[in-house]
């Protein structure tokens, strides 16, 4: 009866151990998000404002965002420039599949990773002083590479085309 006793004991206090132990999705992202700080890149949770096809109307989404922050913010570009996965009706095509806000001229091997991995991204955003790039974090370290040099290939434009 006492061994029985022990072992349901021993069992309970497993169980609340196994409990408190985050989950193993919750664990990769952590892992991507340490692997991403490493990289240079700052990641935060956040909501986002998406213009309709229209323009007409903002739809707010939660997301996260990996963000690379310049060391001096580059003058000679727009306050925002968004690259949307989807059609704005006053947006000018980037690749298949993507526009942009501004008329914006991509490095060969920018459009190349934006082709290959654009389905994951929910958009992204050249700002004066970042680059942020918005996605529901599925994916390895492998990827989060590639996304990074993306990022990092966007830090890298100075201007818009006139």
């Amino acid at each position: 009866m006492t061994a029985l006793i022990v072992i349901f004991i021993t069992l309970s206090l497993m169980g609340s151990a196994l409990w408190i132990m985050p989950p193993k999705k919750e664990r990769q992202r952590m892992d991507l998000r340490m692997h991403a700080r490493k990289l240079g890149l700052t990641v935060q949770l956040t909501s986002i404002d998406l213009p309709d096809k229209w323009d007409k109307s903002m739809n707010r989404q939660k997301t996260v965002a990996y963000s690379f922050y310049r060391p001096k913010p580059v003058t000679s570009l727009p306050d925002c420039i968004w690259l949307l996965p989807y059609e704005v009706w006053k947006y000018n095509a980037l690749i298949e599949g993507w526009w942009s806000s501004e008329l914006l001229i991509l490095p060969e091997e920018a459009k190349k990773i934006l082709e290959k991995h654009g389905s994951l991204l929910v958009g992204v955003k050249i700002m004066p002083e970042s680059v942020s790039l918005y996605w529901d974090e599925s994916g390895d370290r492998m990827l989060l590479d590639e996304l990074s040099t993306f990022i990092k290939l966007l830090v890298a434009v100075k201007s818009v085309a006139v």
